[in-house]
């Protein structure tokens, strides 16, 4: 399914993998979402991230790094 990402949902991940989750638009957050690369964390400290990277966004944002 993250071949069907954009580059402008690849955009949205690089906030997630920077902490800045809260910043993707939610139509976004479901793309990620429904593509696997990106969950709500089952818990959330204060101050802590509202959206964090699945194994599969991880190597998604390792492998645009190199």
């Amino acid at each position: 399914m993250t071949d069907k990402l954009d580059l402008q949902d690849l955009a949205h991940l690089a906030r997630v993998a920077e902490g800045q989750g809260a910043r993707v638009p939610e139509a976004a957050v479901a793309r990620l979402m429904l593509a696997g690369v990106v969950r709500r964390p089952e818990h959330v400290c204060d101050g802590g991230p509202s959206l964090e990277l699945t194994p599969a966004g991880l190597a998604l944002v390792r492998s645009s790094d190199q």
